[in-house]
């Protein structure tokens, strides 16, 4: 009976076309943990009908076809420094889509739509720009054709799915925490892939408090395997996210010394991806309070605290 109740009657020819509903992403309430996913993956509908995605995590995405072209970089470096791709990050492609040609959301935040009319049969894959193997399809029928799920069963599909993932986040979460502690280190993000789901990230500095003494050194770790992050103290880089992509303060590579809560340090983006490496370090001289960001993800509250004890 269940079954029953989340198939959608045959349409005919005569029926107006359908606007479908799918999710982009999913996050914890206090956004922690980030589910790089189209929830659902895979969509069947007709021609004529059109598919609404809504961001539902603090983590931006695209929703992309490219009908078979090569993906455009999200970031390209310049001779001025690192710029975000228009190619990537801006709307392309209009309204509608055939199969043919790219049609791009650009970058969607918390809460924002993209929609797409589909006008000819066939089967489409789509793909998120920001975050490797967050992809999905889209198999549109002739119109007429009966559909084989309803907007209540993606949905009720959808729900199952991303609790799922967001348990496995979590739980990735904890164990990075008790692994961090235990090494008297600092996790500055984790992520792993969730294979055909795309892939979770941990958006917090593990553990976000330490307590240490004067010249102790703290070292910090970024275990995702493709997001950035930094460790910026004082004032935040000036120029936006990209304005963080270089390190400033430091007195060499990956370390810098602190003797002030006042004082301006920025590892610049640390990660497998990117050209400074997954770890950064600091010794404090002084005591006090020092109050440090990720300037690429403080918005989502990824914050922490050294006390620096006499």
């Amino acid at each position: 009976m269940l079954a029953a109740a989340l198939v959608t009657p045959a349409a005919t020819a005569a029926d107006p076309p359908v606007a479908w509903q799918a999710t982009v992403g999913a996050a914890t309430r206090n956004e922690a943990v980030q589910v790089n996913s189209f929830l659902p993956r895979q969509l069947s509908v007709n021609v004529g009908d059109s598919i609404t995605w809504t961001v539902g995590s603090g983590e931006f995405h695209t929703v992309t076809f490219l009908s078979g072209a090569a993906a455009p970089p999200l970031i390209v470096v310049t001779a001025t420094g690192p710029q975000f791709n228009p190619a990537a990050v801006a709307p392309s492609g209009g309204p509608t889509y055939d199969g043919a040609g790219i049609a791009n959301s650009g970058l969607l935040f918390t809460g924002q739509q993209y929609t797409l009319d589909f006008t000819k049969a066939g089967h489409y894959g789509f793909l998120c720009l920001v975050h490797a193997g967050m992809s999905g399809t889209v198999d549109v029928r002739d119109a007429g054709t009966a559909y084989p799920s309803s907007q209540r069963g993606y949905d009720v599909a959808s729900r199952v799915a991303g609790n799922r993932l967001l348990a496995t986040g979590r739980r990735l979460q904890a164990r990075t925490l008790a692994a961090a502690r235990a090494s008297g280190t600092v996790t500055a993000g984790t992520g792993a892939s969730t294979g055909a789901w795309g892939s979770l990230a941990v958006l917090r500095f593990l553990p976000g408090r330490s307590v240490i003494h004067a010249g102790d050194t703290v070292t910090w770790t970024n275990h995702d395997p493709e997001t950035p992050h930094t460790i910026t103290f004082g004032a935040e880089p000036a120029g936006g996210p990209l304005g963080a992509f270089a390190p400033s303060g430091l007195d060499g590579p990956g370390h810098a010394t602190i003797g002030s809560p006042n004082t301006s340090v920025n590892s610049g983006f640390t990660g497998a991806a990117f050209p400074f490496g997954t770890t950064f370090a600091a010794t404090f001289t002084a005591p006090g309070t020092y109050h440090y960001i990720c300037a690429l993800h403080d918005d989502l509250g990824m914050k922490g605290t050294i006390v620096v004890l006499p």
